[in-house]
């Protein structure tokens, strides 16, 4: 049977990070885990719950810790992913990341197919994006529709034979050798939940934060770049708060796998009395 390493990069994923091991875990062979943001390892409880899954599977985790850079210097979650490739020993890889949520059952058909046809390649099923809360979904198309066809963005697939990646260092991207529509196999009963977009007001503020900063908003965020600090942290507030004028979203009638209501909002009053404290009360008003 083909031996699955599981890919996790992490940053103070305390929220998801339970209800994102304790399925995936029983069924692959290792996971490889990268805990690093800006400046070091989680400051939440992120590395508590590691250790916990360590004492009840052990030697199944791998667990690294650091300030993980592209070649260019810059620090990005993809060199996270990167250093991670680097110490996987499987035959498949499953991308993984702390909000990406499975079900028992889905992981059951999943590793089902994975041992009936080990020849396949990649292994592809419909994926179900939160957006704003539980109720409803992101969906990237003016035809919604296509978003649930089984079409291959190479950053989304959620498990691959290891003789597609050609090499780890070459950027954001994981790169993909040649393949065929033989070496595809579609699942579509099969569901994995990400709860990204409604992980916490705090959480989606921090990352847009980041992701300004880091220049991954290129000649568009050059403008909000100059602001400096308090001017980014406005912008990425209020970018946050217009999440809902965003016509992405549409309503979900499907099965959530997690029994709890989730919001983008959860945190908002905390969240915003933190920013003020940072940089003054007027950093909305202006």
């Amino acid at each position: 049977m083909p031996k699955v390493s599981m890919l996790l990069p992490v940053y103070n994923e305390e929220v998801f990070l339970n209800y994102s091991l304790v399925n995936t875990i029983k069924y692959v062979d290792e996971i490889i885990i990268v805990d690093g943001g800006e400046s070091g390892p989680s400051t939440d409880n992120t590395k508590n719950i590691i250790d916990a899954y360590d004492t009840l599977y052990p030697r199944k985790i791998k667990y690294y810790t650091g300030i993980f850079r592209m070649e260019n210097g810059s620090w990005d979650e993809s060199a996270s992913r990167n250093f991670a490739l680097s110490k996987v020993t499987g035959d498949i890889l499953m991308p993984h990341c702390g909000d990406m949520i499975y079900t028992d059952q889905d992981l059951q058909q999943i590793f089902e197919i994975i041992n009936k046809y080990p020849e396949k390649r990649i292994i592809y099923c419909l994926f179900v994006e939160f957006w704003l809360d539980t109720s409803q979904i992101r969906l990237y198309s003016g035809n919604a529709m296509e978003a649930w066809y089984p079409v291959l963005p190479i950053s989304d697939i959620p498990f691959v034979s290891m003789d597609l990646v050609s090499h780890y260092f070459n950027g954001p991207s994981l790169s993909i050798k040649d393949y065929t529509n033989k070496d595809f196999m579609f699942m579509p009963n099969v569901f994995r939940y990400h709860y990204g977009w409604i992980s916490g007001f705090d959480r989606q503020v921090f990352r847009h934060i980041r992701n300004m900063t880091m220049g991954s908003w290129g000649e568009s965020g050059k403008d909000i770049l100059a602001l400096g600090e308090k001017g980014i942290a406005r912008w990425a507030i209020k970018h946050v708060l217009n999440y809902p004028n965003n016509p992405c979203g549409f309503v979900y009638t499907g099965k959530v796998p997690i029994n709890k209501n989730f919001s983008y909002k959860d945190g908002y009053e905390e969240t915003i009395a933190k920013y003020k404290a940072q940089y003054g009360e007027d950093l909305l008003s202006q």
